[in-house]
Protein backbone atom coordinates (compact mmCIF):
# COMPACT_ATOMS: atom_id res chain seq x y z
CA UNK A 1 0.00 0.00 0.00
CA UNK A 2 1.75 3.10 -1.04
CA UNK A 3 2.36 5.85 1.88
CA UNK A 4 -0.09 8.15 0.90
CA UNK A 5 -2.70 6.05 1.21
CA UNK A 6 -1.86 4.49 4.48
CA UNK A 7 -2.12 8.00 5.96
CA UNK A 8 -5.25 8.58 4.38
CA UNK A 9 -7.30 5.79 5.49
CA UNK A 10 -5.20 6.17 9.16
CA UNK A 11 -6.64 9.43 9.51
CA UNK A 12 -10.35 8.67 8.02
CA UNK A 13 -10.73 5.78 10.58
CA UNK A 14 -8.99 8.00 13.47
CA UNK A 15 -11.67 11.14 12.60
CA UNK A 16 -14.22 8.22 12.27
CA UNK A 17 -14.07 6.58 15.68
CA UNK A 18 -13.20 10.11 17.10
CA UNK A 19 -16.99 11.00 15.79
CA UNK A 20 -18.52 8.23 17.20
CA UNK A 21 -16.55 8.74 20.96
CA UNK A 22 -18.26 12.21 20.72
CA UNK A 23 -21.72 10.93 19.17
CA UNK A 24 -21.42 8.32 22.13
CA UNK A 25 -20.44 10.97 24.72
CA UNK A 26 -23.49 13.75 23.77
CA UNK A 27 -25.72 10.79 24.30
CA UNK A 28 -24.56 10.14 27.49
CA UNK A 29 -24.60 13.79 28.91
CA UNK A 30 -27.77 14.20 27.69
CA UNK A 31 -28.71 10.98 29.44
CA UNK A 32 -27.34 12.45 32.82
CA UNK A 33 -29.34 15.43 32.39
CA UNK A 34 -32.27 13.62 32.02
CA UNK A 35 -31.67 11.87 35.03
CA UNK A 36 -30.62 14.57 36.79
CA UNK A 37 -33.74 16.69 35.94
CA UNK A 38 -35.53 13.57 37.35
CA UNK A 39 -33.57 14.21 40.92
CA UNK A 40 -34.41 18.77 40.65
CA UNK A 41 -38.04 17.16 39.90
CA UNK A 42 -38.00 14.99 43.24
CA UNK A 43 -36.04 17.35 45.57
CA UNK A 44 -38.49 20.19 44.54
CA UNK A 45 -41.38 18.26 45.76
CA UNK A 46 -39.50 17.94 49.19
CA UNK A 47 -41.11 20.27 51.71
CA UNK A 48 -38.64 19.83 54.61
CA UNK A 49 -34.91 17.98 54.98
CA UNK A 50 -36.32 14.76 56.16
CA UNK A 51 -38.71 14.59 52.63
CA UNK A 52 -35.52 15.51 50.67
CA UNK A 53 -34.08 12.58 52.43
CA UNK A 54 -36.99 10.44 50.97
CA UNK A 55 -37.53 11.80 47.36
CA UNK A 56 -33.09 11.30 47.14
CA UNK A 57 -33.71 8.10 48.60
CA UNK A 58 -36.58 6.87 45.71
CA UNK A 59 -34.74 8.55 42.80
CA UNK A 60 -31.57 6.73 44.11
CA UNK A 61 -33.42 3.22 44.10
CA UNK A 62 -34.85 4.10 40.71
CA UNK A 63 -31.87 5.10 38.96
CA UNK A 64 -28.52 3.93 40.53
CA UNK A 65 -28.05 0.65 38.41
CA UNK A 66 -28.81 2.51 35.21
CA UNK A 67 -26.87 5.01 35.87
CA UNK A 68 -24.06 2.37 37.19
CA UNK A 69 -23.05 4.75 39.85
CA UNK A 70 -20.10 4.16 42.09
CA UNK A 71 -21.42 5.46 45.31
CA UNK A 72 -24.03 4.21 47.73
CA UNK A 73 -26.99 6.02 48.27
CA UNK A 74 -25.46 6.85 51.89
CA UNK A 75 -22.27 7.79 50.63
CA UNK A 76 -23.87 10.52 48.03
CA UNK A 77 -26.04 11.89 50.84
CA UNK A 78 -23.06 11.79 53.51
CA UNK A 79 -20.86 14.07 51.09
CA UNK A 80 -23.35 15.69 49.97
CA UNK A 81 -24.17 17.14 53.72
CA UNK A 82 -20.49 17.45 54.06
CA UNK A 83 -20.04 19.74 51.57
CA UNK A 84 -23.28 22.30 52.56
CA UNK A 85 -21.64 21.89 56.07
CA UNK A 86 -24.90 21.17 57.91
CA UNK A 87 -25.54 18.38 60.22
CA UNK A 88 -28.37 16.64 60.06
Amino acid sequence: MPEDQYEIIKDALLDHVRDVFEEIEEDLARYHEEKYAMLEDALNSASDASELQVAFAQWYNDHADDLELEYELEELWQNALANADVDF
